[in-house]
């Protein structure tokens, strides 16, 4: 098998080849400081965290949640908790007022039982946080309840 020389290669493979190289040395010559996230606002998202904490023997329960949204934006964080204790059903909410960094952020919800209290267990929560565009973020899912 005999391989091209280099005077066989067609000058537009050539010039693409070219191209693609200094294209490559430019880029890897750019500064690469931008700042993307002062570029776009920030997202706005929950996690309800697994496990929570039970208190006052069940009357309330300490959720803590990570939440993100754009820096110096402020609202409530919301939590939901349902969870079957023998043939009833303990049910409660809470909420915390936050004031966002524009990053990750840890806070704790009180959800407080309406009538029947909470157990060690299993339970559904609930989070929301509403977003800067009127779009609130959710997220469901089931969490431990543990004693202290």
């Amino acid at each position: 098998m005999k391989l091209p020389s280099i005077r066989n290669v067609r000058p537009a493979k050539a010039a693409a080849v070219l191209a693609v190289v200094a294209g490559a040395i430019f880029a890897s010559v750019l500064p690469s400081s931008a700042d993307v996230s002062a570029q776009s606002p920030s997202q706005t998202g929950i996690r309800v965290q697994s496990p929570a904490e039970r208190l006052a023997r069940g009357a309330a329960v300490r959720v803590e949640t990570t939440v993100t949204c754009p820096a110096g934006w402020s609202n409530y964080v919301n939590v939901r908790l349902t969870q079957r204790v023998g043939p009833a059903i303990a049910h409660g909410q809470g909420s915390a007022y936050i004031t966002c960094t524009g990053g990750l952020q840890t806070v704790d919800v009180f959800v407080a039982a309406y009538e029947v209290p909470f157990r060690a267990g299993t339970a559904f929560a609930s989070g929301s946080i509403s977003s800067g565009t009127g779009t609130p973020a959710y997220d469901d899912r089931e969490i431990a309840i543990v004693n202290p």
